[in-house]
């Protein structure tokens, strides 16, 4: 027989078992949360590590009167969280601070455990603004960064900025106008162009030129046809009739780089 002072336990208020279920459940939702972000962070740091690799690059002179840079990047995914948004941007300056390219590609997403093939083309336009690429070797500020979000609600950045050597197609161009000289009754002058490919590239093309009298008319024109591999030198000397009664002394020589259907001026030269 039970004692007459024990008495069963009363049940607790239904709004206090709420609240107690309530707060086991935000107990388990916070620990989850921490286990998941904890995850997150510790694949992120595997992201961050796993920079993107460059691939083989080539380089092209365009219609346009640009020079196309093409590459490639790949990014491995070895966490088990998609990259989303996953965006690659490109900025290049040259020695003088002048921003000469601002791209990006478009977003793509690296599936976890997966591999991201990212083909990328850019252009360096090089237009009167920045034609020493063309004559003048310079070192190149190239920022690199990819931006992406990862699991689901992360930013990650990763950054990537280096100094690059540029070797000019048309280092060291000279293109000069010699005495003039009578030919079988005509006058003529002697014209020669020079130049040191140092670009990673070969110089295949027509360099044409005008002889331009100070008043502006021009006296005679020529081209050069070139093929001119990476790393080598070229000079070559053509003479050209003068146009009666024109005088080329203290004109100049325009010039003119062609291949693949661009039309890209090169510097003018005074002449003595």
């Amino acid at each position: 027989m039970s004692s007459p002072l024990a008495r069963p336990r009363p049940r607790p208020p239904g709004i206090y078992r709420a609240a107690r279920a309530l707060r086991r459940a935000a107990t388990i939702a916070l620990v989850l949360t921490i286990v998941f972000v904890g995850l997150v962070a510790y694949s992120a740091v595997q992201i961050v590590h796993s920079r993107p690799q460059v691939g083989n690059s080539s380089s092209a002179f365009e219609p346009n009167g640009s020079l196309a840079y093409s590459t490639s990047f790949t990014l491995n995914n070895p966490t088990y969280f998609a990259i989303q948004s996953f965006q690659l941007e490109v900025r290049i300056a040259n020695s003088s601070g002048d921003l000469l390219v601002d791209d990006a590609t478009p977003a793509s997403t690296v599936p976890a455990g997966g591999t991201s093939y990212v083909p990328f083309t850019f252009y360096l336009p090089l237009t009167a603004g920045t034609t020493s690429l063309l004559t003048v070797d310079q070192e190149l500020r190239w920022d690199v960064w990819g931006n992406a979000t990862y699991g689901y609600l992360f930013p990650v950045s990763i950054g990537v900025d280096s100094q690059r050597s540029w070797g000019a197609p048309f280092a060291n161009l000279s293109v000069t106008v010699g005495t003039p000289f009578m030919m079988n009754g005509t006058l003529e002058v002697p014209v020669q162009l020079s130049f040191e490919n140092n670009a990673d590239f070969a110089d295949d093309g027509t360099v044409n030129f005008q002889v331009v009298s100070s008043g502006g008319t021009t006296c005679s024109t020529g081209a050069f046809a070139i093929d001119v591999p990476s790393g080598q030198q070229y000079s070559m000397t053509q003479d050209v009739a003068v146009a009666s009664g024109c005088d080329p002394s203290g004109g100049h020589v325009n010039s003119q780089y062609l291949e693949n259907g661009a039309s890209i001026p090169l510097p003018s030269e005074p002449i003595p």
